[in-house]
């Protein structure tokens, strides 16, 4: 073998190896792409479904506070809807993060103040609620830009 095929031989070979090299690096950022994009999706529907959930909640306690439907054919759904919220909501929170903690900490106390007597309370606490699931949302989206951006999924960083 002449020295001209073996350089053909050894440029065939590094050519090879650099397709080799380009197939497997590109399959595993595809993967993680692929695994970040579906995170990312993810967390933006869970961010969307609290959101509805926290309003829908305030609504509804809002209007059982204020509407006086004891009594009323209503009665039963509303507060069958409200009981649902509040499970769904606690359960959509991550119990060892302190802004979700509050969240779950409101969610239980406002029952308690939609007596007549206790309004002002109970305003107070829905507006304490929405802050605080305002405060959440927004960390939570930060995470999800910072996420996207990075390409970084940490423990630091999840939910």
């Amino acid at each position: 073998m002449d020295t001209k095929e073996t350089v053909y031989a050894i440029g065939i070979c590094l050519t090879f190896i650099l397709g080799v090299w380009n197939l497997a690096n590109n399959y595993l950022q595809t993967k993680k792409t692929s695994f970040i994009n579906t995170v990312t999706k993810q967390r933006v529907e869970w961010l969307e479904r609290i959101r509805q959930d926290v309003s829908r909640f305030c609504g509804l306690t809002h209007t059982w506070a204020f509407s006086r439907l004891e009594g009323k054919p209503e009665e039963f759904e509303v507060l069958k809807e409200l009981d649902q919220l509040r499970n769904v909501i606690k359960l959509r929170l991550n119990p060892d993060d302190t802004p979700d903690r509050k969240i779950s900490a409101l969610i239980d106390k406002i029952p308690d103040l939609t007596h007549e007597t206790k309004h002002e309370e109970l305003k107070k606490a829905l507006r304490e609620l929405m802050t605080e699931t305002q405060a959440m949302l927004k960390a939570e989206w930060e995470k999800v830009k910072r996420e996207s951006e990075e390409g970084n999924l940490s423990k630091k960083n999840s939910t």
